[in-house]
């Protein structure tokens, strides 16, 4: 194999996981300015979790985008939780990863709607560590997160996700989506200065991540 060949491959793979540590990094700072919202800790990346989640990305690639997920798994646990995660996967395209945590957080508006449930597993204050995987099949994109410790539970719901008032300024738009499960095409409004910088951050993440991918093919 020729010299340019592998440092061609050393390059891709630089690039690959170039990427990877970026999205990890916006998913975790989408989840932490929403949960600040709520006067929550924040949340760190945890390796382990994230190498799990890339691992159950690729399955879910493998079996043609069958995927499970557990948030309702504990909701009406009384006793010690065994499991060590909750898990939450969005489907989607045209869009970027972290509209996805967007898309969960608006379900806070739908207590009667079991998606309700997504937005109270990345808000849970006793989950502290944060596990995230993206895979892709042709257009559409599976976006795998892990919270740790698991969360969800009725019992404890009220000192975990407290109640927070909604203020002009940093209103989000609700989802109206009460139908069956599909794939994501982001359309929901922006407003307010938090969402024209995290626009501009995933601008800037994304021509980044453009000119590592552009110099890895140009060696």
């Amino acid at each position: 194999m020729s010299i340019k060949i592998i440092l061609f491959l050393i390059a891709i793979e630089v690039c690959n996981q170039t990427f990877g540590i970026g999205l990890r990094s916006l998913i975790l700072e989408a989840h932490n300015r929403r949960r600040a919202k709520y006067g929550n800790q924040p949340m760190v990346l945890d390796e382990d979790l994230c190498t799990e989640c890339s691992e159950y990305a690729e399955e879910i690639v493998r079996n043609d985008g069958v995927y499970t997920e557990n948030y309702l798994e504990y909701l009406y646990a009384t006793g010690p939780i065994t499991g060590k995660h909750i898990q939450v996967v969005c489907v989607f395209r045209d869009a970027l990863p972290r509209e996805c945590v967007r898309i969960w957080f608006h379900y806070r508006g739908f207590a009667e709607n079991t998606k309700y449930y997504r937005f109270t597993a990345m808000i849970w204050n006793a989950s502290t560590r944060l596990g995230v995987g993206l895979g892709r099949i042709q257009e559409t994109r599976y976006l795998v997160v892990r919270y740790a410790p698991p969360g969800n539970v009725l019992e404890e719901m009220a000192s975990n996700v407290p109640k927070r008032p909604t203020t002009f300024w940093d209103t989000e738009h609700i989802s109206g989506d009460h139908g069956s499960e599909s794939t994501v095409r982001i359309t929901f409004a922006r407003n307010g200065v938090h969402n024209i910088f995290g626009n501009w951050l995933s601008f800037v993440t994304t021509l980044l991540n453009l000119y590592l991918c552009g110099t890895s093919r140009i060696l």
